[in-house]
């Protein structure tokens, strides 16, 4: 034994091998990073899917337009935004259309006639929609309200823009609010964009109807952009009325 400790002492690495044949089965760790595959989200998704906050209300006079429009009014609470269903805006405004698609996380619509004090069907707006992540009116409007949209009868505008005359600059449209405005074409569509610090507003004609469409500044703007682009009659969106 002293001569093996007095061996091992004297060699050039003493205990150099402690440990050596350990060293040959016990390995380092093997660290696997793998990376996620990127998550995209869709911009858009069909309207079809939405839920119409509105549809509940019983209507007796769907055949009968200026009898609907007095049975609105009869439910009228101070504003002349009144709630109103899907099934009474068509038969109200049988041409009026809605988009095909809606901003990615809308839930719901709400959905109103304009009714003046005197029981007459307003011009500007005629109608109006909320397009909400929640059930409408049940969280603030600057955080579940992701769009609005408002429709006017604007028959004098849209001729002048089917004649070419008048005018239909910016200037038309634009209010105190506007930062920049600029005119692009969507599909052979001329659409008006207005932004300002809250949002966006998209203006643009289909037949007599002038469309504002306002989205938040948390919404796409190719999300916007795609409301316009493709449409439906309101008569025929989802479900046919019964």
């Amino acid at each position: 034994m002293a001569v093996a400790t007095l061996l091992a002492a004297c060699s050039e690495a003493p205990l150099g091998s402690v440990g050596q044949r350990s060293s040959e089965w016990i390995n380092e760790p093997v660290v696997v990073t793998t990376s996620a595959p990127p998550v995209t989200i869709p911009r858009s998704s069909s309207a079809t899917n939405l839920q119409w906050s509105n549809d509940g209300i019983v209507t007796e006079n769907l055949a009968d337009p200026e009898a609907l429009i007095a049975e609105v009014f009869a439910r009228r609470e101070g504003d002349r935004f009144i709630q109103a269903s899907r099934a009474e805006i068509a038969a109200a405004l049988p041409l009026v259309r809605f988009p095909a698609d809606v901003p990615y996380g809308a839930k719901w619509v709400s959905s109103q006639l304009v009714i003046e004090s005197s029981g007459e069907l307003s011009d500007d707006p005629s109608a109006a929609f909320g397009i909400w992540s929640a059930e409408p009116y049940s969280r603030s409007r600057s955080v579940a309200q992701m769009a609005v949209l408002r429709i006017a009868n604007d028959k004098e505008t849209a001729t002048e823009l089917t004649l070419g005359g008048g005018d239909v600059s910016c200037a038309r449209f634009a209010d105190q609010s506007t930062d920049q405005c600029d005119i692009i074409d969507l599909n052979g569509r001329q659409v008006w964009r207005l932004s300002s610090t809250g949002g966006t507003t998209l203006v643009w004609f289909e037949g007599v109807y002038r469309y504002e469409l306002y989205g938040r500044s948390f919404v796409a703007q190719d999300a916007l952009l795609a409301m316009v682009a493709e449409s439906v009659f309101l008569a025929e969106l989802g479900t046919p009325f019964s």
